[in-house]
């Protein structure tokens, strides 16, 4: 058995070969929220977005053999954000002829691209990655270490707070928080890395 240490091959890499199914579960778990997210942001209804992230997700299975990874020529999620956007006024316009709701957003609005949206991209993205790198990272800690992370951190309790609250020492709690938070931004650095960060 060979226990030489492999190379680990990008996960973007990694979708060129259709049956990688571990890349494409982790693509899926990390981006389909994400574009999920932005489209309705946009004011398209529930249904209407998971059908235009549907679209996006076959659009880049199809298409990623095509994406140049040539940084001058823009990262992949600036092309991914692209591909959701045009998606996404693809099926307004298919969809012209009925009149936008309260609070969706009508095609003129939507073909004009404006200077947040590519800034909400990459927000939403930082937000979406956090949520995947704490499914990845809580299952290796205690519940009560997680538990002081996740006060402390998130909520914003205060060490005294919740070294109460848990009944530990403070610095049980600093440790835990500290612990929790490295091998969280561990996982979110080697993330971004392999996907052009």
């Amino acid at each position: 058995m060979d226990n030489s240490p492999k190379t680990r091959l990008s996960l973007i890499g990694r979708l060129h070969d259709n049956e990688d199914s571990e890349a494409w579960s982790e693509f899926v778990q990390i981006y389909e929220p994400l574009i999920q997210a932005i489209v309705q942001r946009r004011g398209m209804q529930y249904a209407d977005a998971t059908e235009v992230t549907q679209e996006v997700l076959t659009r880049v299975a199809h298409s990623i053999g095509t994406w140049n990874p040539d940084p001058s020529k823009g990262t992949f999620r600036g092309w991914l954000y692209r591909v959701t956007r045009n998606l996404t006024i693809d099926y307004v316009r298919r969809n012209k002829t009925r009149t936008p709701t309260e609070g969706e957003i009508d095609f003129d609005q939507l073909a004009e691209p404006s200077s947040d949206d590519s800034r909400e991209f990459r927000l939403e993205y930082r937000r979406q990655l956090f949520g995947w790198a704490v499914g990845q990272v809580q299952p290796s800690f205690k519940p009560e270490n997680w538990q002081a992370f996740w006060k402390t951190a998130v909520e914003q309790k205060s060490v005294d707070e919740v070294s109460r609250e848990l009944n530990i020492s403070r610095g049980r709690v600093c440790v835990a928080r500290f612990r929790v938070m490295t091998r969280i931004t561990a996982v979110i650095k080697e993330r971004m890395q392999e996907t052009d960060e």
